[in-house]
């Protein structure tokens, strides 16, 4: 690389793609070019136009310094701290997953299966971040949404995504295991339960990329045992968290679909599997037909 002295913008640019490429880094020039867009709070169109622009050395310094985290496979949405999901900022950080553009067909599908309800009541278990509970809240308005999860700094960061969207009072946050049968019947009955549950089976984290197995949470990852064990612990909560007639929506991992469907089937009608941009099977649908006796 030249002398700091001589660093232009796109002098910069290269040199990070250059190492990033020269690494392996599958997304070297995206990665490359969001770190120096958010370091300098530039546009893609200011970053293509002020190619000549002088860099202070302080910045460089600072380019050097993310462009070294990406090396090490930190993921590039917790080095750029806020990510976009659903119209919606979020923060984004270790405690919690990194919202995925895939969860957004989970969003959706809710958004359109609630349009006619009002004031639905909604849990999101395993809310993680936050990102599905206050993306349900901004797009439905009078809905009030509860998340539940087991990480406390989940929550913390899930209450800071939400003062930071303006829905705060309308989300409840709870510290709980839905496994836990009590704590499962103190929620109250909702109109909808949602979940992106964990679903990766330890057998399966050797084909995972780095990004995910060494910094993303592995609670919120992968399920112990069974890759469906969450699923059925949710379905067999549904008794005393759905309403009669109630949605249940699940995000399911690649080839689950079926299996989930399965085993919503005897207490569920309507049973929808809803594809994702890559066109996998992405979401699972269904709506509540029998209210066990307890």
């Amino acid at each position: 690389m030249a002398s700091e002295d001589d660093l232009d913008l796109d002098t910069l640019l290269r040199w990070g793609k250059g190492r990033l490429k020269a690494a392996g880094i599958e997304d070297y020039e995206i990665s490359a070019e969001i770190l120096l867009r958010d370091l300098l709070n530039l546009s893609r169109s200011e970053l293509i136009l002020l190619t000549n622009r002088r860099i202070d050395s302080n910045k460089i310094d600072e380019y050097k310094s993310l462009i070294e985290k990406r090396l090490r496979r930190v993921p590039l949405q917790y080095l750029i701290e806020f990510v976009e999901f659903y119209n919606i900022r979020l923060k984004c950080d270790p405690r919690a997953m990194i919202p995925r553009p895939e969860t957004e067909v989970l969003v959706e599908t809710v958004i359109k299966q609630l349009k006619d309800k009002n004031s639905p009541l909604i849990l999101d278990i395993g809310t993680g971040s936050g990102n599905i509970a206050i993306a349900l809240a901004k797009n439905i308005t009078d809905s009030r949404v509860t998340g539940i999860d087991i990480s406390e700094e989940a929550l913390e960061l899930a209450e800071f995504n939400a003062e930071l969207n303006d829905i705060r009072g309308r989300l409840n946050l709870l510290s709980g295991d839905i496994k836990d049968k009590n704590f499962a019947k103190s929620l109250g009955v909702f109109d909808c339960v949602v979940s992106n549950p964990p679903y990766v089976s330890e057998d399966e984290i050797d084909r995972l990329q780095p990004e995910v197995v060494e910094f993303e949470p592995k609670n919120a990852l992968i399920s112990p045992e069974d890759p469906s064990g969450f699923f059925k612990a949710i379905l067999g909560s549904v008794p005393d968290i759905l309403k009669q007639g109630g949605l249940l929506a699940f995000e399911v991992g690649l080839g689950q679909a079926n299996d989930v469907g399965d085993l919503m089937s005897e207490k569920f009608e309507g049973i929808e599997l809803i594809k994702d941009l890559a066109g996998i099977n992405r979401v699972v649908i269904g709506t509540y037909i029998e209210r066990d006796k307890i």
